[in-house]
This record gives structure tokens, C-alpha cells and sequence, in this order.
């Protein structure tokens, strides 16, 4: 690899400058993904109990009209999501989702048919909650949505847990700007 780096000066002052100390460095900084993942982890708490959301109406020219209303739960939907095997079956409840229909600007509704392989690597992980006990629910959104935003990013799902970190999204998300770097 290096050999041919010789013969392409423009391309090897590039990596170089794409590479660090240790490699590559992040497309994504960790407050980018903590701000990326947590509408995402949000939206599948808002899927898994409802709530009143402003929902799209119509598109008139340059406006957009919303209208509050109830989003039902649709647990069914998230049963299908966090059991699919295959790309397929994610974008087909996606597809089938009154909920993700009514919302078509929020996070998960965006990302999700799109980044359904990386959802799936994320559940392959080794470090992903396999129990069922309800205190477990959260930790599962929560690997979900780190996943999410990292591929929104082009990362892996285990580099976007190794940059965002373990602990509780609320608390990530409030004291976010107060860590320091």
C-alpha cells in the first residue's frame, strides 16, 4: 500500500492528513452523535408509549402545516423492529408504521429504513442487552440510537459506543456541555 502512496502524492497528503496519531480520526465528535442520538432514542419512547405530537398536515408552497394529535403506541411495530433478521424485514415494518407515516421529519423515521444493516450489526454486537426485564427496554433504545447516529456519520456501531460512552442518555444529554474534553 505504501508503494502505490509514492506514485500519488495529492492522495497520500490527504490520508495523511485524515489519520492521526492512531489511525483514522472521528468523522463525528461525541457531542455531534449525543445530539444525533438522543431525538432518536426519544422517538422510540414516543413509539413504544404515545404521545400528542404536531403532526404533518399539508405542504402549501414554501409552508408547512402541522396539527396537534394523540400518536398512539405501536409496540407491534417495535416488537418487529427489535426482532427483524434481515434489512427487508426492518423496512417492511417500517413501512407499515402508522406511526412512522404520521411522522415523516423525525429522526427514526428518516434513518432507520436507511441504516437497517447497521441496526442489524448493532443487535450482533456483543455488548448489546439481550434480556427481556423491562429495566432493560431503555439500554436497548439507547444502543439503538448511538448505532443510528453513528452510521448516519459512517461509523461502525461500536466506534459510536465508544465515543458517545456508557451512562444514562438523560444525564449524557444534560450535562453534555459541561464535561470537559
Amino acid at each position: 500500500m505504501l508503494e502505490s502512496i509514492k506514485f500519488l502524492p495529492h492522495v497520500s497528503c490527504k490520508l495523511m492528513r485524515a489519520m492521526g496519531k492512531r489511525g483514522p480520526r472521528a468523522s463525528a465528535d461525541r457531542i455531534l452523535l449525543v445530539t444525533t442520538a438522543y431525538p432518536i432514542y426519544c422517538d422510540f419512547w414516543v413509539m413504544a408509549k404515545g404521545e400528542r405530537r404536531p403532526i404533518f398536515q399539508k405542504q402549501d408552497g414554501n409552508d408547512t402545516f402541522y396539527r396537534g394529535a394523540q400518536l398512539p403506541a405501536e409496540p407491534d411495530t417495535l416488537i418487529a423492529l427489535f426482532e427483524a433478521k434481515t434489512v427487508k424485514e426492518i423496512q417492511s415494518a417500517c413501512r407499515n408504521s402508522a406511526w412512522m407515516a404520521k411522522q415523516p421529519a423525525s429522526p427514526l423515521t428518516r434513518c432507520l429504513p436507511v441504516f437497517a444493516e447497521q441496526f442489524l450489526e448493532a443487535k450482533s454486537d456483543r455488548h448489546y442487552p439481550r434480556s427481556d426485564r423491562n429495566s432493560s427496554v431503555r439500554k436497548k433504545f439507547w444502543f439503538a440510537a448511538r448505532a443510528l447516529a453513528g452510521a448516519m456519520y459512517g461509523l461502525s456501531p461500536r466506534r459510536a459506543m465508544n465515543i458517545i460512552g456508557p451512562g444514562v442518555p438523560e444525564e449524557i444529554f444534560e450535562n453534555l456541555y459541561y464535561r470537559s474534553p
